[in-house]
C-alpha cells in the first residue's frame, strides 16, 4: 500500500488519506484530507469577507461558464439532483427524510384528509408526485402530509376553518 508523510502534521498516511494532485510528482496533495480541511476552516474564518468577495466576483464574471457546467452536472446526475431538491423542499418545513418517511409510514402511505394515495403526476418528470408537508402557514408548524388536492383546497381556503364549514354546509344543503 503506497503511503505518504503529510508536510502538516508529519504523519505517514495511507495514499488514500490525500487528496490527487495532477501537478505533484506522486499526485497527490502535500497535506492530508484532514490537515487541509482544518487549513481551509481556519483560512476561512480568517478572510472571510475576502473570500466572500472573490467568489461574488468570480460568479459574476463566469456565470455563463458556471451554469454550463451545473446543466451538464444536472443532466449526468439526475438522481443526485432530485435527492437534492427533496431535501432541500423538506428543509423548509424543518423535518429531515426520515421524519417524511415516519410520518408517511404512520399515515400508511396516504393522505391525512381524503385518505387516498397521491395520484398526482409531474408534467415534468412523469412520475406521481409525493405526499405534500402540510402546515400552519401562521405558526409554520407541520401537520400531516397531504395529496396535491387536498393540500391545494386548504390553501385556497386560506385554512380557515370558517369558509371549511361554510362549503361544507353549502353542500349539505344543496346536494341535489
Amino acid at each position: 500500500m503506497q503511503t505518504k508523510i503529510c508536510l502538516a502534521c508529519k504523519i505517514e498516511k495511507p495514499a488514500f488519506s490525500f487528496h490527487k494532485a495532477k501537478k505533484e510528482k506522486d499526485g497527490l496533495q502535500y497535506s492530508c484530507i484532514e490537515c487541509s480541511k482544518k487549513y481551509h476552516a481556519k483560512r476561512y474564518i480568517e478572510q472571510k469577507e475576502k473570500i466572500t468577495e472573490q467568489t461574488r466576483r468570480y460568479r459574476k464574471e463566469n456565470k455563463e461558464k458556471i451554469d454550463r457546467a451545473q446543466t451538464i452536472w444536472k443532466q449526468k446526475n439526475p438522481e443526485k439532483v432530485k435527492e437534492y431538491q427533496r431535501t432541500t423542499n423538506l428543509r423548509k418545513f424543518g423535518i429531515s427524510k426520515e421524519t417524511y418517511e415516519k410520518m408517511f409510514s404512520e399515515q400508511n402511505g396516504v393522505c391525512a384528509i381524503c385518505k387516498k394515495p397521491e395520484t398526482f403526476i409531474h408534467s415534468r418528470t412523469k412520475e406521481i408526485a409525493r405526499l405534500a408537508v402540510d402546515h400552519c402557514h401562521s405558526s409554520g408548524k407541520t401537520r400531516k402530509l397531504l395529496c396535491k388536492n387536498c393540500n391545494t383546497a386548504l390553501g385556497l381556503f386560506k385554512d380557515d376553518q370558517f369558509l371549511i364549514l361554510s362549503a361544507l354546509n353549502y353542500l349539505k344543503e344543496n346536494n341535489v
